[in-house]
This record gives C-alpha cells, structure tokens and sequence, in this order.
C-alpha cells in the first residue's frame, strides 16, 4: 500500500475551525488541496439504503483538534479512535468554535465506511448573539454565510452542517433564521446532486439524497427566539426541523417527550435524532455502561438517535479497547449494522494507528503513529456468542500483514464468527484472497460468504473458502442445513513474510446477493487474520 512521504516526517499541516464570523467572511479556497497542502479526502462510499432508525455519532472530546487535527497524523499512537462505523450512518465533528470543519482523518475513516460527515456551525451566549446579529442582519448576510458554508464543505469534502444556536434571537429575526437553515439545507443538497449527476442517474441521486442527512437542527432556540430546550419535536421547534432533514434532541428527555416526537414528526419520525449523552450528564438511565437502556427505550418509539460524546471510553477509561467493547456491544443490538456494495473490497482491519506500519508481512517502518486517513475497513467487534466464551476478537499491533495492526482472534471451542455485513453482487468470476497466520497449533479455518435470495424459489447458498482442513474439525455438521454449500476452489497457496496466503474464485450466482461475511474456526485456537480482499477478475492484478 503506497503512503504519502510526509506521513512519517512530522508534517505539520493541520486543518483548523473558524472562531468569529470575520474569518468565516473572508475564508477563500486555498491554492491545492486541505489548507494549501496536498491532503485530499476521500469519496463518500456507496452504502445501501435503510429503512431502518438511523444513528448518529457527534464527536466531542476536550474541544476537539487534538492529535487529529494533523493531516498526515501524529506519534501519538494512543489518540482517540473510532471504529464501529458498521451501526453508525452520520458522523459530527463538534467543538465550540463557530464554524467546526471536520479533520481530514475523520472524513476518511468514515467515508470508508459509507458514512456522512457533518461539520458544526454554532453561537452561543452573547458572542453568539453578536454573530447572529451579523448573520441575521439581511437576506444578503443570510446568502453570503451559506455560500460560505456551502464552499467549506465543498473544500473539504464533507457532506453537511449541524446548526446549533445556543443564543437567544430576536423574535422579529426568526424568519431569517428559518431562511439560513432551510437555504442552506437546499445549497447542501444541490451540490451533491451537481456532483452526483456527473457520474449517475436522476433517480440514483434521488435515492442518495433521500437517505443522506445534509442539515440537522439542534433543539435550542424556539420559533419565538427562546433559548429554551424542549427535549422533544414540538410545536416550539417544529418550523426548524421542517426547514432542514433532521433534528438533534437535547439529552435531558424523557418517555412523554419520546411519545411527543413520534407524533409530532409524522412520518418524518426517522428524522428526530434522540440526543444519548454518553457522560450521563442528567441523562436518562445515568449514561456511561447504561446508555444502552436509553437507546432501547429510543428504538421502541421508532426513532433515531444522536450518540454524544463517545470519547468517555477514551477519556475516563483505564483500558479503551475493553471499554468500547463493553459499551459498543451493548449498543450493538439496537443499531442497524450496513457494510460495502461495491468491489473491489479489500481491508487488512487496521485502525489507523499502530506501532510499527507494514506493507504485505514485512516491517517498512517501527515507531508509533496515528492517521486516521489509514484505517481500513472494520469488522464487527460486537459479537453474539461472546457471553457463552466461544472467543473473542482483539486488535493485535505487534504484526500486521499491512499497516498497522491485523485481527486477533481466540476461540475456546468451534466458533464461527461474523466479520463484516454487506450488500454485494457480481457477474464475473470473483478472486478472494485471505492472510492469516497462526499463534497456537492450527484447526480447520473456513471463510464464509452468505448469500440471500432474489426470489422464494431460490434456495439459500453460502459460498465456502476453506483455507485448512483438520481432520478432528468439531464444527456443528448442522449449521447450514437448508442451506446450499458451495466450495470454491483454491487457486493459490504459499507463505509470503510468515503469512499464509490462499487465494480462491468463486463463479457468480445468479438470483443471489452477498449479505454476510462469516470465519469458522473447528477448534480451540489463536489466529490472526491479517488481510482480505475481493475482486472481479478482471480487476486482479
């Protein structure tokens, strides 16, 4: 995997907020790429439509721009992360700035992922007042903030705005307010189907656009100027949700409010954002290793929800990989869990840090580093079973096949895991590859590939990689029963820098979609699944 040579050099480029509405006037495109350096983010990746709530992240730790703010990435090795991208459909970066502009890290992790990016416009108290008086003071001021707007978001790549007014605003400049929110709503919308329709059809863009949240409002200010939260959809807020595509619910709600909402949004009830503060602060059920109890409240009125702050396992937490286990696998049952639809797919589960980088087994660099623009596409890390000790997955930094860390996994007894949900499908021969290698005595290893069927009269298949046979494999002779198996031959087999390579194609299956990405293990075992990828095989290089 080729690296940008600055990534190790201590480069210094660093994206930055806006603080006050001057600089957000006289903010121009800069010459090339973020902040006039050669960083660039990547294309929001297509993921499938759901009809499901939908779930939001808001970024928020200690005013944000910490090690993430560097373009190329930082030493710090332990900076903050996020990696459960699989249950999570848009991203806000969130500070106190005036105009919060995502880092190029977080825009690229998640758009690896398929999920939106939203950057954060808020005021608050009486410098908020003074910058709402500017914004607010003609339809002009209105055009020109969200042309402004409009063009950062463009520059940088993300896909919309949170809009957060933590001010009071005259009741006689409402009106103008519900302009700037549903204009810019508008202007966010038309230059993703401008960008869109260079490339796709009317109707796909309408299909992105439908599914995408470009503005959501952050319950604050009333349609009466009123800095009052509500904790609810109302008839206090409801002209602002109605001007733009969301609505971020304060924290301190409750049953009632819930029930309000889902009466008040209509059939835009996917659109109300729940806000769960993950720190517990007045927060129902207390927050922290409980917020799952919110959520499922949540979820029981058929709302979405905005999670706020997940830091808190970075932050407050002795050892952050067990506590976002323990809290992400509690969340996990109530979140909608989406993965790739398009090929050529390939991941080696880096999660943009590490202590060593590699490239295909071989050490090209040792010393710690951070960038999240590294991260390959994550597993899920919540798994069923785990409660009954079957085994567990780990992130291992001491190897890697490529880039910084690869998958660890244990199992106590046969153990199939699930991997990575998708929607894929092909019509030409399909190569896929695996790396692995073993730390204990091998068992039977099979990869998975489970198909659904287009119609009822087609039978379910699952296409079977079988990377090491064992002769003693425990595996439940059952567990695919009325289901159709189909082996795929391997092709290649050797050892590259100590990892096992096998490399097998699969035919295409008419009437049949990929769905689900599974790993059997036939016994007790260590393994660390270093790299997978799949590909047309046109595409194979």
């Amino acid at each position: 995997m080729a690296l940008p040579l600055k990534l190790f050099k201590g480069s210094s480029e660093e994206v930055k907020a806006l603080s006050y509405w001057l600089e957000l006037m006289a903010w121009r495109k800069p010459a090339m790429g973020i902040d006039g350096g050669v960083g660039q983010a990547r294309k929001l990746r297509a993921r499938p439509a759901s009809s499901h709530p939908r779930t939001l992240v808001c970024h928020d730790m200690k005013g944000g721009y910490l090690d993430d703010r560097f373009v190329f990435g930082t030493n710090n090795k332990d900076a903050y992360r996020f990696y459960h991208w699989s249950g999570v459909d848009t991203f806000v970066y969130f500070s106190h700035h005036l105009v919060t502009i995502p880092p190029l890290g977080w825009i690229n992790a998640a758009h690896l992922h398929g999920v939106t990016v939203l950057g954060t416009f808020i005021t608050e108290w009486e410098a908020g007042s003074a910058v709402c008086k500017k914004l607010l003071a003609s339809e002009e001021t209105v055009a020109l903030a969200v042309r402004q707007l409009v063009c950062i978001a463009n520059h940088y790549g993300f896909e919309g705005w949170l809009i957060n007014i933590e001010n009071e605003v005259p009741i006689e400049k409402i009106p103008l307010m519900l302009k700037f929110v549903e204009d810019l709503t508008k202007a966010m919308r038309k230059r993703e189907t401008d960008k869109e329709t260079e490339n796709a059809g009317e109707d796909k863009v309408k299909e992105d656009n439908d599914n995408c949240h470009r503005v959501i409002w952050y319950d604050s200010v009333t349609e009466n100027g009123e800095l009052k939260w509500q904790n609810a959809l109302n008839s206090q807020n409801y002209a602002f949700f109605d001007a733009c595509d969301g609505i971020f619910l304060n924290y301190t709600w409750t049953e009632d409010h819930l029930d309000c909402s889902r009466k008040a949004a209509g059939g835009r009830h996917r659109d109300v954002f729940v806000g769960l503060d993950i720190f517990g602060r007045n927060f129902y059920a207390g927050g922290k290793y409980d917020t799952w109890k919110a959520l499922e409240v949540v979820r029981k009125h058929d709302l979405s929800a905005a999670i706020f702050a997940p830091g808190w396992t970075h932050e407050t937490q002795p050892d952050f990989m067990e506590a976002e286990r323990h809290l992400w696998g509690s969340l996990a049952p109530f979140l909608t869990h989406r993965g790739i639809q398009d090929l050529p797919f390939t991941t080696s589960f880096c999660q943009g840090s590490g202590e060593y980088f590699f490239c295909k087994g071989k050490m090209e660099r040792e010393g710690p580093w951070h960038n999240l623009s590294l991260q390959h596409l994550q597993p899920l890390w919540s798994q069923e079973g785990e409660e009954e000790g079957s085994g567990c997955l780990s992130l291992v930094t001491q190897e890697a096949y490529n880039g910084g860390g690869c998958l660890g996994i244990t199992t106590h007894s046969p153990t199939t895991f699930r991997l990575m949900v998708c929607d894929l499908e092909w019509t030409r021969p399909l190569r896929v590859t695996v790396a692995y290698k073993w730390s204990s005595q091998p068992t039977a290893l099979t990869f998975l590939c489970h198909l659904s069927r287009s119609s009822s009269s087609l039978k379910q298949k699952i296409l079977e990689f079988i990377c090491e046979k064992d002769k003693e494999d425990k595996t439940d002779e059952d567990a695919c029963v009325g289901e159709e198996v189909i082996e795929c031959p391997l092709e290649v087999s050797h050892v590259e820098n100590g990892w096992n390579i096998r490399r097998f194609t699969a035919c295409e299956v008419p009437g049949h979609r990929m769905t689900l990405m599974t790993l059997r293990l036939g016994g007790a075992a260590e393994l660390r699944l270093g790299h997978l990828d799949m590909m047309l095989e046109a595409e194979a290089v």
